[in-house]
This record gives C-alpha cells, sequence and structure tokens, in this order.
C-alpha cells in the first residue's frame, strides 16, 4: 500500500510575494535576456548571501508586450525591487526595469497589473 507524501501545512511553508514589471529598453529583449539581467542585478546589488535569502524566481515574460512576473521571499521585496532598479543595460543595449506592482498571488497580479498589456 502506498502512502500520500508528506507536505508542509500552509502554516510552515515559506511566503512569497510576485512582482510584475515592464522593460523598457532600445530593442525588444528575448526571455532568456531578461532571466540573466534578473539573477546578475539580484547578486551584484544583494550579494550572494543576500541573494539566497531573497529567492529570486523568475515565473514568466511576454516578449510581445516586455512584461514579466518575478516570485521573491516576502520579506525581501524592496531589496530586489531596488536590486532592479539598478539595472542600466542588457547585453550591451540600454534597458531599465520598471516595477508594476507586487501582490500574493499571480493570479491577483495578472488581474490588477498586467491586464492591459494582454496577460490573462
Amino acid at each position: 500500500m502506498r502512502e500520500k507524501p508528506k507536505y508542509l501545512p500552509p502554516t510552515l511553508r515559506e511566503k512569497h510575494r510576485y512582482i510584475a514589471f515592464q522593460v523598457i529598453g532600445e530593442r525588444p529583449f528575448k526571455k532568456d535576456e531578461i532571466k540573466r539581467a534578473i539573477w546578475d542585478a539580484s547578486l551584484s546589488t544583494l550579494g550572494t548571501l543576500g541573494s539566497a535569502r531573497a529567492k529570486p524566481w523568475f515565473i514568466k515574460f511576454d516578449e510581445k508586450s516586455q512584461t514579466g512576473i518575478v516570485r521573491v521571499d516576502r520579506k525581501h521585496v524592496e531589496e530586489l525591487r531596488f536590486a532592479l532598479t539598478l539595472v542600466t543595460e542588457i547585453n550591451g543595449s540600454k534597458a531599465i526595469f520598471r516595477t508594476l506592482g507586487v501582490s500574493g498571488t499571480i493570479k491577483r497580479l495578472k488581474k490588477k497589473f498586467l491586464a492591459e498589456f494582454g496577460w490573462r
């Protein structure tokens, strides 16, 4: 007989927040370029230990509207937002990250901040 796998109850799980962002640049960027830019910004600003605590995780990026979602630990939202604002170029092209908003769920984030960009 197989037993159900054990899982953490909601009270013991780590809490996350989701940040909606828009990339404004000289040219359209690809998903992999944005993923690398977020990770590099986190490492250069927060350092290795700070990045490990913030746990930035790239969720999704729409290349057409140049908008995306990144997940972060709820205690380190402002630190990651700060790290993203310091990005001035991606792969040699000038670019900036514009934070659209922060939410506790992806569904609410899409509804509130990304609906105008065609997200569903």
